[in-house]
């Protein structure tokens, strides 16, 4: 779980699944059941990087740190919604992103 996505899974659980499941899920991020990811400054300049080589794909710093937190820690699987822009980019580090759903 990237520190920088955590805001938008909360409010977007809450808004959608109610309090009590974004509670939950809060509770098994806080016991261990998922990997917490900071997004340190390293990971700010692959993000940046990473929209510079793909200028006019327009990713977000959301999105480009994800991609650079999942190159960094050799996470092959993203969890994410937005397909479009994800499938457009190919790590440097790994053969593709398996993307999830």
């Amino acid at each position: 779980m990237p520190s920088i996505v955590l805001p938008e899974v909360d409010y977007l659980t809450t808004k959608y699944l109610g309090e009590a499941v974004a509670q939950a899920f809060l509770q098994d991020l806080a016991d261990g059941y998922f990997r917490y990811l900071t997004v340190e400054l390293v990971d700010i300049r692959a993000a940046l990087n990473i929209m510079s080589r793909y200028r006019g794909v327009p990713l977000g710093l959301v999105d480009a740190s994800i991609m650079a937190l999942a190159e960094r820690y050799q996470i092959q699987r993203i969890f994410t919604f937005d397909r479009r822009h994800f499938s457009l980019v190919k790590p440097q580090t790994m053969h593709y992103f398996e993307l999830l759903p």
